[in-house]
């Protein structure tokens, strides 16, 4: 249980660096070294001109460095993300941090620029929807209860449908402060079971969420081909490649995945047969590896594809974020056009009365 406050306090918890710190010290890293640098001179270089947000993570970078930890020691305490950080591990091992980092700055680019244009998707037509419910709530408070008073006076009949029409008008504000409680306390709580499932768990329960599971399988297929494109390329077996993975104590989905291919290996089972059973790859990646083993062509297909799979998951982000606005303003438009009735179909009532 402490260990889970730990891990939910880390999470919550603000990073050390901006996504855009982030993407700059890898550029600055990279630049540094093709000039000759040593890590250790390039980290110590760049940490007189970082702003660190907490001071205990600069100086455990310090320590690290003295200790003679490695680039992916350090991206861990600056908090990068996790494929990140391995790909820099792996890289680590065979000499090739240069072209990792280079694939690393691009890969987070690409992952920024995603969440800008979602951003800039959302933030317009959310504002305006805040201030209309903001204003519903004044009209709620002020102007709707005495135009109630005033059609009451004038015994001013309300219709069934001006009666449903204006209770979802009163009782929408409330109703979205509910549900929006209510949706942060089952997301808070599903993202704490979630952390406490197995990899094994993890995976069948996010192929079981619609939309979500599609760019599970996408990103899983990127890290993997990446990876594997990497190891190839050095001529490391796949044994090897196992023994790596099941080695893996911080990253658990890779030590599953390690365990997972060797059980499946020594029972017969191709590579390829074994990648499609776990169901969270893409296909197109099994494809790739049974006809990039027969070619002998593999590491330089799954490092052409993966830069393919980065390209597919922007556009399918951009395609999906035109939806969104349109359908944000519509509810909008209706709305308003609901309101409107609520105030002006019983005063044209009440007009007809008066005449």
């Amino acid at each position: 249980m402490k260990t889970q406050s730990i891990a939910i306090s880390k999470y919550l918890q603000r990073k050390p660096l901006s996504t855009l710190d982030q993407i700059d010290f890898l550029k600055r890293l990279a630049d540094l070294l093709a000039h000759g640098f040593t890590l250790s001179e390039a980290i110590y270089f760049l940490l007189q001109h970082l702003h660190i947000r907490h001071k205990e993570t600069h100086q455990q970078i310090t320590q690290a460095l003295q200790q003679g930890s490695g680039c992916a020691t350090i991206l861990e305490l600056l908090q990068y993300p996790q494929t990140i950080v391995m790909q820099v591990y792996f890289a680590e091992l065979f000499g090739e941090l240069n072209t990792c980092l280079t694939s690393s700055i691009d890969y987070m680019e690409r992952q920024r620029q995603a969440k800008q244009s979602l951003l800039k998707t959302l933030q317009y037509p959310i504002v305006l929807l805040s201030i209309f419910i903001v204003m519903l709530i004044v009209l709620n408070q002020t102007v709707i209860p005495e135009f109630q008073n005033l059609y009451e006076t004038m015994d001013v009949n309300l219709s069934p449908f001006q009666m449903m029409l204006t209770q979802f008008i009163v009782l929408l504000p409330p109703s979205l402060f509910v549900t929006f409680i209510i949706t942060s306390c089952i997301t808070f709580i599903l993202i704490v079971l979630y952390r406490r499932l197995s990899p094994q768990s993890r995976i069948q329960f996010v192929l079981h969420v619609p939309h979500l599971k599609h760019y599970f399988k996408l990103l899983k297929t990127y890290r993997l081909a990446t990876e594997f494109s990497l190891f190839y390329r050095n001529g490391i077996s796949l044994n090897k490649i196992v023994e790596i993975y099941t080695s893996q104590k911080k990253d658990a989905y890779l030590n599953y995945l390690g365990h997972y291919i060797l059980e499946q290996t020594e029972a017969g089972s191709p590579l390829g047969g074994t990648l499609a059973s776990l169901k969270c790859f893409e296909h197109e990646l099994i494809t790739f590896i049974e006809q990039g083993q027969k070619k002998g062509k593999l590491d330089i297909e799954l490092k052409l594809y993966s830069s393919i799979l980065i390209a597919k998951i922007e556009r399918k982000i951009l395609k999906q974020l035109k939806f969104v606005q349109p359908i944000i303003f519509g509810l909008l438009a209706f709305l308003i056009v609901a309101l409107y009735l609520v105030i002006m179909l019983p005063m044209f009532e009440l007009m007809q009365t008066i005449k």
